[in-house]
């Protein structure tokens, strides 16, 4: 853990900061012509990703060329499937593929009866090549999917709209969901249990999918097994962060044990603030979208966003969703500048 008072870390923790702090999901990716440069290099998605000097190239990459406020460890969170030895693989415009999906009890049963977070060793090497190169300039966030996330993938197979087999299995087979996600979160408490001991400064969890549940669903098959995992491998000084795309469901997530909370776009910034009592921080929350459009409409959104939120800290800028590959590389230069120059306390 760093003894470094980083502008990320004090504004979670709701310090006295002088501005405020800005990263951006996916802020290592395919918007970036080094990144395809690199990717290309290591030869494929899920290569680059277990080849821990490259992934420390591209995690280094955008802070390069931008003055941000934190590094995020290039990985995916898929790659906890490693630990259950399911197959992963990427396909170009198609996205994360698993061939041998989890579907039934049959299907379910052979997988190993012991999970080995060794499997996932790649990751530790890469924190620590990424800790070697920041030399605590900046701080690192580790992350992982949400085990409801990461369950959609397991049981789908793929990326979908439909979420046919995963809304079946919840309510035909709940108790097969459950041992689905037991085993997600069990795996997953060993796996931010390794990146916390290999250096990162912050844990996100995302939980993209979270939305996909509603009233006690939500709390039961994802804000449940969340809770496990950090009650498991909470860290003094390593805060969390949780994200969802969700627009509702917010008053489930007054009790749970984070940090920060990540909003889309739709949402107030302010207002979020106030409804968790002022609670948690609030990361976000651009519309990806502006940074298609011109400088000025830019500088106008960043001031919008900004007014939002009202208060001298607790408000960590970023996207309310992940980058895009078709935004400009200037254009996030120019957002970077503008949030520096702008939110001087």
């Amino acid at each position: 853990m760093s003894q470094t008072k980083h502008l990320l870390i004090e504004s979670i923790y709701q310090r006295t900061i002088d501005r405020t702090p800005i990263w951006i999901m996916r802020q290592a990716g395919r918007y970036l012509p080094e990144y395809i440069k690199t990717k290309n290099q290591a030869g494929g998605f899920m290569k680059l990703i277990r080849n821990p000097e490259l992934a420390c190239e591209v995690t280094m990459q955008p802070l390069r060329r931008y003055s941000l406020d934190s590094a995020i460890l290039f990985s995916d969170i898929l790659v906890v499937a490693d630990m259950f030895n399911m197959n992963l693989r990427f396909e170009d415009k198609i996205g994360p593929i698993f061939d041998e999906p989890l579907r039934t009890e049959s299907d379910f049963e052979k997988l190993p009866s012991e999970l080995d977070v060794s499997n996932l060793e790649y990751v530790n090497e890469t924190i620590k090549n990424i800790k070697g190169e920041l030399n605590d300039s900046l701080p690192l966030i580790g992350f992982i999917g949400s085990p409801w996330t990461v369950a959609t993938y397991l049981i789908e197979g793929n990326s979908t709209k439909q979420f046919s087999f995963v809304n079946g299995m919840l309510k035909e087979n709940p108790g097969l969901l459950s041992r689905i996600l037991d085993m997600i979160t069990k795996g997953s408490v060993d796996y931010v249990r390794e990146q916390i001991k290999n250096g990162v400064d912050a844990i996100m969890i995302f939980d993209t999918w979270g939305g996909l549940l509603s009233g006690d669903n939500y709390e039961k098959f994802s804000l449940n097994y969340i809770q496990k995992i950090i009650s498991s491998t909470y860290t003094e000084g390593v805060p969390v962060i949780y994200y969802s795309r969700s627009k509702s469901n917010f008053d489930k997530l007054k009790n749970l044990d984070i940090d920060c909370i990540g909003i889309s776009s739709e949402n107030n910034l302010g207002d979020m603030y106030k409804f968790f009592d002022e609670k948690f921080a609030i990361q976000g929350n651009l519309n990806t979208d502006i940074l298609k459009e011109d400088k000025d409409t830019i500088k106008k959104g960043v001031i919008k966003t900004l007014e939002t939120f009202p208060f001298e800290t607790g408000h960590v800028f970023n996207l309310g969703t992940g980058i895009t590959p078709d935004i400009h590389p200037d254009k996030v230069s120019y957002l970077v500048d503008q949030v520096r120059e702008l939110s001087v306390k």
